[in-house]
């Protein structure tokens, strides 16, 4: 299936080899890359919305860090009726003066950041109002990191918040921004495995989500790891999520 997917594009276009794919079972091919480019990642997403016109059943999960990078999304998550979130929009106007690169790019949400210490997970799938909702899929991303991080013994997380994230108290762990076009979601979950100080140096700034730099954390500051890496997180995370979404 994967070789047929993507026999009609060029990898290189998009910085991938062919050892950055690989079928997690008859309906789902993984792409993995550390550290890639945003804007060919981006790109990569966009070409992907395109094959699965042909193939709405496949499903291509992306699962990659990026270098340091600000992306800007449709705007802030909206109140509901009786809700006050005294969150701060970002001034586009200051764009030019960040320290990063910044994307104006299509997916919910305001201001956010990358960096190589997340993980970031994005699901190119095709919804089915019968089978699988938007909000389901959030929910189990949130999830698969809930129950992967507590086999790890963290404990304490959750989604149940006012505000979209997963939350260690009043510290946000992961963020999330969905992008849809003809029923196909892309954009995803950006969680923060290692601390980055040069990236908090830069969101003090910004008000990444609306919020204070200081309400980010990272798994490496709430657990000690014990020489758990990042590659033993997303293994971990995507053997629950290739048996998601039937």
């Amino acid at each position: 299936m994967m070789s047929f997917f993507f026999s009609q594009i060029s990898l290189s276009e998009f910085g991938l080899e062919q050892t950055n794919l690989q079928e997690l079972n008859e309906r789902t091919i993984l792409v993995k890359k550390w550290n890639w480019d945003y804007g060919l990642a981006h790109k990569f997403q966009r070409k992907c919305l395109e094959l699965l016109e042909a193939a709405p059943q496949t499903r291509i999960l992306i699962c990659c860090s990026h270098p340091r990078v600000f992306t800007n999304g449709r705007g802030l998550q909206k109140p509901r009726k009786g809700e006050v979130l005294n969150l701060v929009e970002f001034d586009k106007s200051l764009a030019g003066r960040l320290p990063f690169p910044f994307y104006q790019i299509e997916r919910g949400g305001g201001l956010t950041f990358h960096h190589p210490g997340q993980m970031i997970i994005y699901p190119i799938v095709r919804l089915n109002p019968k089978t699988l909702s938007l909000s389901s899929m959030i929910n189990d991303l949130f999830d698969f990191a809930i129950e992967t991080l507590k086999d790890w013994g963290l404990s304490g997380l959750s989604h149940e918040n006012k505000l979209l994230g997963l939350w260690y108290g009043e510290r946000k762990l992961a963020s999330m921004g969905i992008a849809i076009e003809k029923l196909t979601t892309f954009h995803g979950m950006a969680l923060n495995f290692y601390k980055d100080e040069e990236m908090k140096r830069a969101l003090n700034a910004v008000n990444p989500c609306g919020l204070n730099a200081e309400t980010y954390t990272s798994v490496e500051e709430l657990m000690d790891l014990k020489n758990k890496t990042l590659d033993d997180f997303a293994d971990s995370f995507l053997r629950r999520l290739a048996h998601a979404w039937k």
